[in-house]
């Protein structure tokens, strides 16, 4: 928590600039079904939600839903870990996980064609594991997802769900993110998306011996 109110203060900054922005997102009626976040081990992530389940928006092929995290002088994406809803509509679901330089509002890194479980009646907690995928960046970072399984192209899946906060500098939208992205500030809108992170913490691979070494051990 202490990365993410270092990151909150930068912002300050990036919120004046897009505060002006209309934010184009639809929400749906009514809330998710509820779900005990506490057994899961999304507790255990970096994250600026509070755990309460709110609602989630009709999202677009075109943009990518997230969180603002601080990455400080350099850490890798470890893990991240968020809950989903289908609304009805079944999965599995395709989705890709991209970073993006929330002041520039660029591309950094994404880690692609992964799959979320069906959540069509309840809602799923999702536990991905980036260790493999040397997700690297550095100072203020948006961690989103870009849903992949569409009914329309206003209505794609998974579908990140946020609590019932409201003007916590945290959740962040990237709209028109394939054709001239925007960078917006979600506080006033929403509460943080129940999507958390966790950095720096892979293992370090063992030194691989070399053939030398292999021949002495049989010798």
């Amino acid at each position: 928590m202490e990365k993410i109110a270092t990151a909150l203060l930068v912002t300050l900054a990036l919120t004046a600039a897009t505060s002006a922005m209309a934010l184009d997102l639809h929400r749906r009626s009514g809330t998710v079904p509820s779900r005990d976040l506490g057994t899961q081990s999304i507790t255990a992530f970096i994250g600026c939600d509070n755990g309460v389940l709110n609602s989630a928006y009709f999202q677009k092929d075109t943009e990518r839903l997230g969180n603002l995290f601080d990455f400080g002088g350099g850490a890798l994406l470890s893990r991240i870990t968020f809950a989903h809803y289908g609304y009805g509509f079944s999965g599995p679901y395709s989705y890709d996980i991209e970073l993006w330089d929330p002041l520039s509002c660029t591309f950094i890194a994404s880690r692609d064609n992964l799959t979320a479980a069906d959540a069509a009646t309840s809602v799923i907690v999702e536990d991905v594991n980036l260790c493999q995928d040397n997700l690297f960046a550095v100072g203020l970072v948006a961690v989103t997802l870009d849903p992949n399984s569409c009914i329309g192209a206003n209505d794609c899946y998974p579908d990140l769900i946020f609590d019932d906060q409201i003007d916590v500098i945290c959740p962040f939208v990237i709209a028109d993110a394939t054709t001239l992205p925007v960078c917006i500030d979600a506080s006033p809108y929403n509460g943080p998306f129940v999507l958390r992170t966790e950095l720096d913490n892979c293992a370090t691979p063992s030194k691989r011996p070399t053939w030398g070494q292999m021949k002495a051990h049989y010798r």
